[in-house]
């Protein structure tokens, strides 16, 4: 394995970490609008500089993940990665897809494991409420948990269509 290569699977990695944990950011985006919509402030400027910086946000995510996933060879250029290494190879004979199908198996793993039981106790909390008022606003995140846990679990039986994805794009992206 090159140093680049080496260089590229933990770029590609931290990349799709963020993909995954800026549904977090979306999430809270959507609810961001929710509460725009419904605000009743009539100072113009008080709800647009937050939606202003709330886009900026989501911006600079799509930007880093762009870059991290698909534009990998990039960022080691522009970084510098490769220089200052007296070994040209690292002897790992492992091949990258490998690497990048472990990587996304362990990721989506840590994703159902963190969701998993948040979706539980939202579905408990959600019955708890509709037993006592009769109506409840925990839904919207039973639907974000549960797409949560779904993604972590078809990123684990999944990898290998994840990793060909990224292989495709990058060659396409030459």
């Amino acid at each position: 394995m090159t140093i680049k290569s080496f260089w590229t699977i933990i770029i590609k990695i931290l990349g799709i970490w963020l993909i995954l944990s800026s549904l977090t950011v979306i999430s809270q985006f959507i609810s961001f609008l929710q509460f725009f919509g419904s605000s009743n402030n009539d100072n113009l400027f008080s709800l647009t500089l937050p939606l202003i910086f709330v886009l900026l946000t989501l911006l600079l995510y799509l930007l880093i993940i762009r870059l991290f996933v698909f534009k990998t060879d990039w960022i080691i250029d522009k970084l510098h990665l490769e220089k200052g290494f007296k070994e040209e190879r690292i002897d790992l004979n492992i091949n990258h897809t490998t690497v990048l199908t472990i990587a996304t198996i362990i990721i989506g793993g840590l994703i159902f494991v963190e969701s998993f039981p948040q979706l539980c106790r939202q579905i408990f909390v959600f019955l708890q409420e509709n037993k006592i008022f009769r109506e409840s606003q925990n839904s919207a995140w039973i639907i974000f948990q549960l797409v949560k846990t779904i993604i972590g679990y078809l990123l684990m039986t999944n990898s290998q269509v994840v990793v060909k994805f990224m292989d495709k794009e990058k060659k396409t992206d030459k």
